[in-house]
C-alpha cells in the first residue's frame, strides 16, 4: 500500500506546491501524513480496515484532535499497478480540489473571460456529474461500471448511469442486512446532495433513485435514514411513478449496461 499512499501524497503536493511534509506515521497498515503551508495543515490517512483514504484540515500546528474531516474516498488495490496508480492520482486530485477549492487551482484568468473546463464542470459540487462521481465512494460495486460508462460515451450521463447501474446496486445493498453502514452512508450522501444540488441532482435523487425503491419494508427503512426534507420530496415525487420522463439520450449500450445490472442483481432474490 505504501506506493499508493506515496502517490497520493506526492500528487497532492504537486497540485498544492506550497505544502511540505511535517510528519508521517505507519502502523498496522494504517498510514498518515501531515502537511502544511505554514497557515493551514492537511492530513491524509489511509485505513485498510475500511479501504478508504481520508482528508482532514486543521490550523497550523493543531493537535491530532484539532483536525476536521473534509472528504473520504474508497480505494482498494486491484492488482493492476498502473491502473491503481492512476486511481491514486485521482484520489489526490479530488483531495486537492476539495482542500483548496477549484478556483485556487485554476489558472489566474478572469472568470468573465474564460469558459469552465471539463474538469471544473465535473468538480461543481452542485452538479449531477459531481453527484454521480461520488457514488462509488459509498457503493464500491459501482466503481467499475462507472469507468466503463465513461469509456463508452466519453462522458458521464448521470441519470442514465443511476437508472441502469446504481438502482440495482441500491436494491442489493438494502437486501443485505450486513450492509447497514453502507446504506447509512449512501442515503446521507443523497441527503447532502439533495440539499445542495441543482435541479438535475434533485430530480435524479427523487425520480430516478428513490422512486425505484419498492416494497413496504424497504421504503420504511429508507425513509428512516433520510432527512425530513428529502423524505418529503420523495413522497411528492411518488405521484410521477409510471409517467415517462424525457431521457438524456437514447441508450446506445443497453446490452452493455444489462451485463453489469445482472451482476449487481445476483442473489437479490435468493
Amino acid at each position: 500500500m505504501s506506493n499508493y499512499f506515496e502517490a497520493v501524497t506526492g500528487k497532492f503536493m504537486e497540485n498544492l506546491s506550497a505544502f511540505r511534509v511535517v510528519s508521517t506515521d505507519s502502523e498496522g497498515g494504517h498510514e498518515s501524513v501531515v502537511l502544511t503551508d505554514g497557515s493551514v495543515n492537511a492530513k491524509i490517512v489511509y485505513s485498510p480496515d475500511v479501504k478508504r483514504f481520508f482528508l482532514f484540515k486543521g490550523v497550523a500546528d493543531c493537535a491530532d484532535d484539532g483536525f476536521e474531516q473534509m472528504q473520504s474516498f474508497f480505494f482498494e488495490p486491484s492488482g493492476d499497478e498502473g491502473a491503481d496508480l492512476r486511481d491514486a492520482a485521482s484520489v489526490a486530485n479530488e483531495f486537492s480540489e476539495t482542500f483548496a477549492g477549484v478556483d485556487a487551482m485554476a489558472p489566474n484568468i478572469p472568470a468573465a473571460s474564460r469558459k469552465l473546463s471539463k474538469k471544473e464542470r465535473e468538480s461543481d459540487e452542485n452538479s449531477a456529474v459531481y453527484f454521480a462521481n461520488r457514488i462509488p465512494a459509498v457503493l464500491p460495486e459501482c466503481r467499475e461500471p462507472l469507468l466503463q460508462h465513461k469509456a463508452h460515451y466519453g462522458m458521464l450521463l448521470p441519470n442514465k448511469f443511476c437508472d441502469e447501474v446504481v438502482n440495482a446496486a441500491v436494491v442489493k445493498m438494502l437486501d443485505d442486512k450486513t450492509r447497514k453502514k453502507n446504506a447509512e452512508e449512501f442515503f446521507a450522501l443523497l441527503d447532502k446532495m439533495y440539499a445542495t444540488g441543482d435541479m438535475d441532482v434533485k430530480s435524479i435523487i427523487t425520480m430516478t433513485i428513490l422512486n425505484r425503491i419498492t416494497g413496504e419494508e424497504r421504503i420504511e427503512y429508507v425513509e428512516g435514514l433520510l432527512s425530513d426534507g428529502t423524505r418529503k420530496a420523495w413522497k411528492s415525487a411518488r405521484r410521477f411513478i409510471g409517467k415517462k420522463v424525457k431521457p438524456e439520450k437514447e441508450s446506445k449500450y443497453q446490452q452493455f449496461s444489462q451485463k453489469y445490472r445482472s451482476q449487481l442483481m445476483d442473489n437479490v432474490d435468493q
